[in-house]
């Protein structure tokens, strides 16, 4: 088929320059490739369903994968998974495994850890990484960006932090992120505020230890998860049903996207016709989104590398 045949064309096409060199990868990919990532991720999907998710004994079980690192949980003897950890190892055994079986373990920004037979969970921190930073921003939307990002950093504390002293202590590390950066008191507590008032949390800005009055809070926002999660998948349904098109343009310098916008939908409305029906009739719509938001400087600043062989390629 042909999406074999550009697969194909993909894998035995890759190349990067290096130190005055051009290389092709014999055997996997680029990592910054999505493509990439997507056939792992089908690769990897069949191993975990033929060696892990399907087995009898995974049924009962919390099971987690980010790229190539999995984790999960075991109730059964240990004999029982060595031997489904051996058989995988058989099966797969080209692929190289770190095996690591414990009471508790790190696994990307959460701590896990089984305390007499229940799950205690919290935000963990690399110790390698330099503290109370925010994320990078190239452009002068830095504030609504670190807006959003204390609200997201929130929500994850609160899912993450079984404990209610565990969650303050993150918010206070949140809070000293943000002075540190040179952000305001103000700016802080505003947020907080509105935080806490949305899920109906009010108490828990004077530092409340209420373990209680906690899990209350946490399955307040558990509940408002399922609740987005379900209003994206109407959206989607919405989009399918009123033929509704999510179109994006690539960078976030346009000086007046409303003009921008507008003009697209002109070029639509001239050049599309479905069934000898025009654009307006067809009430087709459009959601027109920014994919990428780069200054002109971030996206002006990359040099091509002075080789010869690339230079012909202009």
């Amino acid at each position: 088929t042909k999406i074999l045949q550009l697969t194909k064309l993909f894998l035995y096409n890759n190349r990067f320059y290096y130190d005055g060199k051009i290389y092709r990868l014999n055997k996997g990919g680029p990592t910054t490739s999505r493509f990439t990532e997507t056939l792992a991720n089908i690769y990897l999907l069949g191993m975990e369903n033929n060696c892990l998710i399907n087995h009898r004994s995974m049924q009962n079980e919390f099971y987690g994968r980010y790229q190539n690192q999995i984790f999960f949980t075991w109730n059964q003897s240990l004999n029982e998974l060595e031997e489904i950890l051996h058989q995988m190892k058989l099966q797969y055994n080209h692929l190289d495994f770190h095996i690591s079986i414990e009471k508790q373990l790190t696994f990307l920004d959460i701590y896990l850890e089984n305390r007499h037979g229940f799950l205690y969970s919290r935000v963990h921190h690399e110790q390698n990484r330099q503290r109370y930073t925010l994320p990078y921003t190239s452009n002068e939307n830095s504030i609504r960006i670190h807006s959003h990002w204390l609200r997201s950093s929130l929500i994850r504390a609160v899912r993450y932090c079984t404990a209610v002293e565990d969650f303050h202590y993150e918010r206070i590390y949140l809070e000293m992120s943000y002075l540190a950066n040179g952000y305001s008191y103000e700016f802080i507590k505003k947020h907080l505020q509105h935080f806490f008032l949305q899920f109906g949390a009010k108490e828990f800005q004077q530092f409340v230890l209420d373990q209680g009055l906690y899990e209350k809070f946490r399955h307040r926002l558990f509940n408002f998860m399922s609740e987005q999660r379900q209003h994206i998948q109407k959206k989607q349904e919405s989009f399918k049903k009123n033929r509704r098109f999510h179109l994006s343009y690539i960078y976030d310098n346009i000086s007046s996207k409303s003009k921008f916008n507008k003009q697209l939908r002109e070029i639509l409305s001239d050049s599309i016709k479905i069934k000898n029906t025009t654009f307006e009739n067809s009430k087709l719509q459009l959601d027109i989104t920014t994919k990428h938001q780069y200054s002109l400087n971030a996206l002006l600043s990359h040099q091509r590398p002075s080789h010869p062989i690339l230079n012909k390629m202009i």
